[in-house]
């Protein structure tokens, strides 16, 4: 199933997609907070090929696990990351991961969106037991911001990068339809905020010139809407004593 947001597009992967991912896939900063009884580091020349062959391809044909490439609209041949849904809730629901440079643009929590959707949605799901590294702050925060709540904890000692803790969180059907409603109502709060604001600052209105000015003027403003200025505070001549 081929996934469409508004800057990407997420596809189920393919052999093909090996180069991009043995390119991608093998920084420190994503593979410390993978499992080390699923990932060799160093990580080989042909981790990519045998990833795909021999774990993620099969996954996808048996019927219980979907892997999307991650690819921007602009390069759909690109894959920059992968989404992992699974039915195995032991193991966690959900796992993911993105290049490098396209961290923190937002993309990540875009294309969760349209998996979740599709998980509660179209697959089924009635929930979502998603685990990581309790120090791994960005899949911390990604979490906050999808609607998942924290569990609880455990000892681990399965991660790459040596961490000791590893944090469960759910993110139920019921919970991810209040985001999905919060979320919507802020965006439209928002919106309607910044109607707002242009209409108090861009309505015409007379000019009458500065307060005890001779001779008086009055014009109707002809000026077209501009937004407003940022204050910069007061200037200094004005603090300086008399």
């Amino acid at each position: 199933m081929i996934l469409e947001t508004d800057r990407l597009v997420l596809r189920p992967l393919c052999l093909t997609d090996q180069a991009d991912i043995q390119r991608h896939f093998p920084q420190w900063d994503i593979v410390k907070y993978l499992s080390k009884n699923a990932v060799r580091w160093p990580y080989p020349d042909d981790g990519a090929e045998k990833f795909l062959k021999n774990i993620a391809l099969p996954a996808m044909e048996r019927g219980n696990d979907w892997y999307w490439g991650i690819t921007r609209r602009e390069n759909p041949g690109e894959v920059i990351g992968v989404i992992h849904l699974r039915r195995d809730t032991a193991s966690g629901n959900r796992g993911l991961w993105i290049a490098k440079e396209y961290q923190n643009g937002g993309y990540m929590k875009e294309a969760l969106v349209a998996v979740n959707d599709y998980a509660f949605g179209a697959l089924g799901f009635d929930k979502l037991v998603i685990k990581n590294a309790a120090d791994n702050e960005a899949s911390r925060q990604l979490k906050l911001k999808t609607g998942a709540e924290l569990l609880g904890t455990k000892e681990a000692s399965h991660y790459i990068g040596g961490s000791a803790v590893q944090e469960i969180w759910e993110l139920t059907k019921d919970n991810w339809e209040r985001f999905k409603s919060m979320r919507d109502f802020a965006l439209a709060a928002a919106k309607k905020g910044v109607e707002k604001l242009r209409d108090i600052f861009c309505r015409p209105s007379a000019y009458t010139g500065p307060k005890r000015c001779t001779p008086a003027f009055t014009a109707a403003s002809t000026q077209k809407c501009a937004p407003p200025q940022p204050y910069k505070g007061l200037r200094k001549a004005a603090l300086s004593p008399v």
